[in-house]
């Protein structure tokens, strides 16, 4: 009989309704499954872009009270469905920021053991030109981080 505890104990995956990030929730459902470990899934809501060009008050979409109890609901009912259907020990955090900064954050708040992220696939140039949140998380992160 194995007595150690699971060498996993909790999982932080980014989510943010795309099919990579689909694709990465249901991996580190599987993970978790095995291990019997605990997920946390976060959402960023990133800092809005100002397209007044200096004429009148931002109108981005961030601070509309409704599209944010909107996005909040999307997030935990649809998007996150897969985790309330899995039975597991799972948690959300949603977070204003960028996304990168937010989920190393909440893996370091938490004390995950492995982040996993979803990879949008841009590649190459592009990738090295523009950034993407995968890879910003596997440069800043402390924490082993798992590209799916």
């Amino acid at each position: 009989m194995n007595t150690q505890p699971p060498a996993i104990k909790r999982i932080v995956v980014g989510v943010d309704g795309s099919e990579p990030s689909a694709a990465a929730l249901a991996w580190a459902i599987t993970m978790a499954s095995g291990m019997g470990c605990e997920i946390v899934a976060v959402y960023a809501i990133d800092y809005p872009v100002d397209l007044s060009l200096g004429f009148g008050p931002p109108a981005a979409a961030q601070y509309d009270p409704e599209w944010r109890a909107e996005i909040k609901r999307t997030f935990e009912e649809e998007w996150c469905a897969p985790l309330r259907q899995s039975g597991l020990p799972y948690r959300v955090m949603l977070e204003d920021g960028r996304p990168a900064s937010v989920i190393v954050g909440a893996a370091d708040s938490v004390d995950a053991d492995v982040v996993v992220m979803g990879r949008r696939g841009r590649g190459g140039v592009a990738e090295l030109l523009l950034g993407s949140a995968s890879h910003e998380v596997a440069l800043q992160s402390k924490r082993p981080v798992l590209l799916i």
